[in-house]
Parts: structure tokens; sequence; C-alpha cells
């Protein structure tokens, strides 16, 4: 049993959340026991703030502190840490390449708001309303983009990022963090972007080492996370390079795999 926790931080699509986008049942109970031990809860996304606080109702929200769009933005105690802004003229040339590559759609993640440019791709919307509580359909993301602060590009492909927007993206890799971040996602972010860096940030801040810290991860955009924490903890359904990597696997997803880790690992019973 783990004696020493003070920060748990998990991944919320393919790790905390099921497949149906749903928190496990007894996620506020655990909630209430950690907090009973002093032990704060990081949720580390892909996702937009705002749309992360939305999984989180009856006031857990702000109970809780947050890594979002995939480490380019911290939140702790409910007041934003930090934007790791995006250069305009790396956002420009990077939509420049979205846009002339077939089936591929920008979405710009700033501060304030997300935007993009295209509402006839009725699959795109519906994919970006499951990750933005913020998003505004604009004539040009570039225009719009002026008057935020962007951390992050996300770039949709229906399905087949990993073979189509992922290697048109490639070429940013040199200066750029591009990150594959599930079936029809691809990332592009500052090169010192990543949800391990914003945790070691939040560690920092908190006073507390990676050796107190349990994580939890299921995709590629993880595995700095996971790194980071001195406890890392894959699910049984993550993507097969994180199997690889780590030692400890946490359950399914869908059977509430990091709920009844966090259980056993620390005795908790709910």
């Amino acid at each position: 049993m783990l004696d020493d926790i003070q920060v748990i931080v998990s991944d919320f699509d393919g790790t905390l959340l099921d497949d149906d986008k749903h928190l496990p049942e007894q996620f506020p109970a655990l909630l209430d026991a950690l907090e009973q031990r002093g032990i704060r809860f990081i949720a580390a996304s892909g996702r937009q703030y705002y749309n992360i606080r939305k999984q989180l109702p009856d006031g857990m929200a702000d109970r809780v502190d947050y890594i979002a769009e995939n480490g380019a933005m911290t939140v702790r105690n409910n007041e934003i840490c930090w934007v790791d802004e995006i250069p305009m003229s790396d956002v420009a040339d990077i939509v420049r390449t979205v846009r002339s590559t077939p089936g591929c759609y920008p979405i710009l993640c700033g501060a304030d708001c997300a935007y993009f440019e295209n509402g006839d791709i009725t699959e795109m919307v519906y994919h970006a309303n499951m990750y933005y509580a913020r998003l505004d359909l604009v004539q040009d993301v570039l225009e719009a983009a002026a008057a935020d602060r962007i951390c992050k590009i996300a770039v949709f492909h229906n399905h087949d990022a990993e073979h189509v927007s992922y290697p048109a993206l490639l070429p940013f890799a040199d200066r750029m963090q591009v990150a594959l971040s599930g079936d029809c996602w691809v990332d592009v972010m500052n090169k010192s972007v990543s949800k391990g860096a914003a945790l070691t940030e939040l560690l920092h801040r908190m006073q507390v080492s990676p050796a107190q810290c349990m994580a939890f991860g299921d995709y590629l955009n993880d595995i700095q996370l996971l790194q980071s924490s001195g406890h890392p903890y894959v699910m049984e359904n993550a993507h097969p390079q994180l199997l690889e990597l780590f030692d400890h696997t946490s359950g399914h997803n869908n059977h509430g795999g990091v709920v009844k880790t966090i259980c056993r690992e620390l005795g908790i019973q709910i």
C-alpha cells in the first residue's frame, strides 16, 4: 500500500471516463475520501479547461486542479497559472498546412475560447462539442486568434488522424510539439508543452515530490505525464506503446479502473 501520496493526476478520455464519457459512479465518494486525507486531485486532458470543468458536476469542479490542452494551460485553485502561447507566425503556417490537407480541419484553442471556421462538417462539430465548452464558429480562425492567446491547435480528421493529419503535420516537429491524441485528433503546441511538464510545474507549486504522486493515462500524449510521476499506471485499454513502457496497469476505463486502483493502493473503502 502507498503511504505518502499527496497528489493524484488522471487523464480523462479513455482513462477516468468510460467510452460513453461518464465518470465512474464512485468518483464523488473517492474525491471526498481523498480530501479527507489531504490528497489533491488533478484532472489532465487534451480537452479545453472549460470543458473539463463541465465533466465535474455538483461542485466537484472547484475542488480539483487542472492540466488542460495537453499541458498548454494549467489551473491551480481555480486561477489560470500558465498559458503557453504559440507565436502567430507559427499559427498561420500550421493553419495553411491544415487547410491544404484534404479532410483536415483546425480548431484554434485560446485562453478564452476555441475557434473553428467550417460549420458544415457535422462529424467534426459533433466531436468538437464533446471537448470544448467554449467554441465559436468564425469566418477566419486566424483573424479570431489575433484577439486571444492561442496555446494549442487541434486538427481533426474523421477517424484516421494517425495516417492523414499526423504525417501532414510532422514537418513542424522540428520546432513544435506534434502529438497524436486520439483517433480523430492531432494536437500541435509549443515544444515546451506536455502534460508531464505541466505536472512538474504544478508539483513544484504544491511543494510535492514526484514520489508522492500517482498518475493514470491511456494514450501517447500521456507518456510524459506518467514519466513525471513516481507511481505511473496505464489502463488495460491503453495504446500498446504505453503497455510496453510501464509496468503497472489499472484495469479498464469502462470498469472504473482508476477509482478501483486508487482505492486498492491507498486502502480506501467507499
